[in-house]
């Protein structure tokens, strides 16, 4: 490959590569592996599952592949109203992180997740965990 060709070529990889991220607003549109409201930070894809006793943050990279949670930090701020409950994340299986206590299956139910993992580098997302998807067109 001549060197122009080379060029072209490189150019076009770097001009659509960060085109093909998901953001958090495409994401929230689907359902993660667990079946939680998926949501993307700069560095990594999200997944959190609630149930009425449990939080279960999921992390993985951009190509939706697991990414170990050992040694990792994190918080979730409920908020349900005039509500408001922070609880601790702690590791939880390979890539989780858990917190459990009482959380209303409400749609106006708010999460706001701060996740620290082992290189230290801090990640947020916030999260409507029982909200509905919408309608499939």
């Amino acid at each position: 490959m001549d060197r122009r060709s080379l060029t072209i070529a490189l150019g076009a990889v770097l001009l659509h590569g960060p085109a093909l991220a998901h953001t958090s607003a495409e994401l929230a549109n689907r359902r993660g592996p667990n079946g939680g409201q998926m949501r993307a930070t700069p560095a990594l894809h999200l997944e959190l599952v609630a149930r009425a006793d449990e939080l279960v943050l999921h992390v993985y990279d951009h190509d939706d592949r697991p990414v170990s949670t050992k040694g990792a930090t994190g918080r979730a701020t409920v908020l349900l109203g005039a509500e408001r409950s922070e609880v601790r994340l702690e590791p939880f299986g390979a890539n989780g992180l858990r917190a459990t206590g009482r959380f209303a299956p409400d749609p106006k139910l708010r999460v706001a997740v701060t996740l620290t993992l082992a290189d230290g580098k801090p990640q947020q997302e916030r999260f409507e965990p029982f909200r509905p998807l919408p309608a499939k067109k």
